[in-house]
């Protein structure tokens, strides 16, 4: 098999976010990793039709802070009683090299209350295929543990400080069941490789943010038992890693 070329490898065991900011959104994502840290005590999560939504229950993030963050506006806005409302970032596969999916998407559904802060933040379930609702809530958690590095805006999560999860994790052909062919395949670092490609059905704030429309999902498979072992990600210029090798208990 061909191998895939632009596959770095980081050295980090787990890189939650990387997230270039400043100032007050700086801060307030601060704020909400302290509450994580006290996770029941602040957050909510729910799984209803192969969603996986976090509900925040003392709301911090502002709608113009995910702008800012992303440098994309919403895909589509949908008002809702009492002034609150959602924001949906939709992601189209692109390139489709099959018909079924054309229809295929990963969409990112925010709801903001009548104060515009962020009440809940729902995966849809193509994205809950990459990353299963147990490993996605175990990974969330441990970031309310991770230590932050002011200098580069990074949070870090030592693998000690991982839960052990005993759920089983998709084999290659779950994925290309319900997501169907990838963009590419390959191998990396003696693991299988499969690429997803995704574009954005949204408009950035400046045509010099057009590649945040971007999106890749690199899914890394051990090949001895065929088991996802790591999801690394791009979604909005927002950079996700888990290695789900930590996080299991095998």
């Amino acid at each position: 098999m061909k191998r895939l070329k632009s596959l770095p490898l980081p050295r980090l065991l787990f890189l939650a976010m990387l997230l270039m900011l400043s100032g007050c959104v700086w801060f307030r994502l601060l704020e909400i990793k302290n509450q994580l840290a006290d996770f029941d005590e602040n957050v909510r999560t729910e799984v209803a039709d192969q969603h996986f939504i976090v509900h925040f229950l003392k709301p911090v993030l502002f709608s113009d802070d995910f702008v800012y963050l992303s440098k994309l506006r919403p895909s589509r806005i949908e008002k809702r009683p009492q002034g609150s409302y959602r924001w949906y970032l939709d992601f189209h596969m692109d390139p489709a090299k099959t018909t079924a999916q054309k229809s295929k998407m990963v969409s990112f559904i925010m709801t903001y209350n009548a104060e515009h802060r962020l009440a809940a933040f729902d995966f849809s379930p193509l994205f809950v295929e990459m990353a299963p609702a147990q490993f996605l809530e175990a990974s969330i958690r441990s970031l309310g543990v991770g230590k932050v590095d002011q200098g580069k805006k990074q949070l870090k999560v030592d693998p000690e400080d991982l839960p052990k999860l005993t759920a089983k994790l998709p084999k290659t052909a779950d994925i290309t069941r319900v997501m169907g062919p990838p963009h590419q395949e390959g191998r990396d670092d003696g693991m299988k490789v499969l690429l997803y490609r995704f574009k954005a059905d949204s408009q950035p704030v400046d045509k010099e943010y057009e590649e945040r429309r971007i999106a890749e999902a690199y899914l890394y498979f051990d090949p001895a038992k065929d088991e996802l072992v790591r999801l690394k990600g791009k979604f909005a210029g927002l950079k996700l890693s888990i290695d789900y090798r930590k996080l299991s208990q095998h």
